[in-house]
């Protein structure tokens, strides 16, 4: 029965990635000790606008999706009640880094000098050339990692079946610096086309990571690391990435709601019909449909719901 479930809906699955190009990451919702205190670091380093703001919570994306449509938003932010100080390694379960895509290589340009000029020492992680991409790493006032990054040509990306060759190499700083013009080379603000291009989380386990996201989800293995897997749909070098560089001893972090770091991350499948097969996927390997604790805050979604991987990341699946 059950094999022959998996049969009919990887099938399906298979055809809801093949046909629905625009299946992507969609934001990321973090919980923070000080939400002025980032907000700050969002719009003054990262060029963010706030779109809306309610109580504790603010929303935030380019003021070119503000003007189109002020219910998008690429990050959310809540402040919640937790008297520890931020840490920069917790044993826990959740995000390494989330993935700011810029749509062109001289916007990467434009912010490596903004970060020249204008970035405490202390936000700084560093810079590397994937061979698919060209990243810069910063983490914010609670140390949720960030990267920005521009992606190669994908027709330069190389491919052996379904695996893409990625690597972690030094970037070219002076060749990416030519990309910044006399007249605009300026970091004002997030540019058009801005999205999240994927997340990278810390899990337990990459077998059980493997069974979630590529068996359940349906996602493509894309790359392997040493201690990292890759995934990925419609032949992108990774939407999600996991890995166990913190240990394969970490604690879930569905045990405290009130930790700082990654509340949850969305992805939109932008049809009614997948979001359902998807459900019923869900449901088949008795992984438990959350539709309770959406909040108001989520009501601008026509349909939604929660599911939390095997390590007790929480994910958000809507259209």
């Amino acid at each position: 029965m059950c094999s022959l479930f998996y049969l009919k809906y990887s099938k399906t699955i298979i055809i809801l990635i093949l046909i629905n190009p625009k299946l992507k990451i969609d934001h990321v919702h973090l919980k923070v000790s000080d939400l002025e205190k980032s907000l700050q670091f969002y719009q003054s380093i990262l060029g963010f606008k706030i779109v809306r703001q309610k109580s504790k919570t603010a929303f935030l994306s380019s003021s070119a999706s503000f003007e189109t449509n002020s219910s998008l938003f690429l990050i959310a932010l809540t402040e919640v009640n937790n008297d520890l100080k931020p840490q920069r390694r917790q044993r826990v379960a959740g995000l390494y880094h989330f993935a700011i895509l810029l749509p062109e290589r001289r916007y990467l340009s434009y912010f490596l000098k903004q970060i020249q000029k204008n970035l405490n020492p202390e936000y700084y992680e560093g810079m590397a050339d994937h061979a698919v991409s060209e990243s810069i790493y910063i983490h914010d006032p609670d140390f949720n990692g960030i990267e920005v990054y521009n992606d190669r040509d994908p027709a330069e990306w190389k491919w052996k079946d379904h695996i893409v060759h990625m690597v972690t190499e030094p970037l070219n700083v002076q060749d990416l610096l030519k990309e910044s013009t006399a007249v605009d080379n300026e970091w004002n603000e997030l540019p058009t086309k801005t999205s999240i291009g994927h997340v990278h989380l810390h899990v337990s386990n990459l077998d059980k990571a493997k069974k979630f996201y590529q068996e359940i989800l349906d996602l493509n293995h894309t790359a392997t690391f040493p201690g990292a897997y890759f995934f990925a749909a419609n032949r992108y070098h990774h939407h999600i990435a996991t890995n166990t560089w913190l240990g394969e001893n970490i604690s879930s972090p569905k045990n405290d709601t009130n930790k700082l770091g990654l509340d949850h991350y969305a992805i939109n499948l932008h049809n009614e019909k997948d979001l359902l097969l998807l459900k019923n996927r869900f449901l088949e390997f008795k992984i438990n449909i959350d539709e309770e604790q959406l909040t108001e805050n989520d009501n601008q979604f026509s349909s939604s719901f929660y599911v939390y991987d095997f390590d007790g990341i929480k994910i958000q699946f809507f259209v």
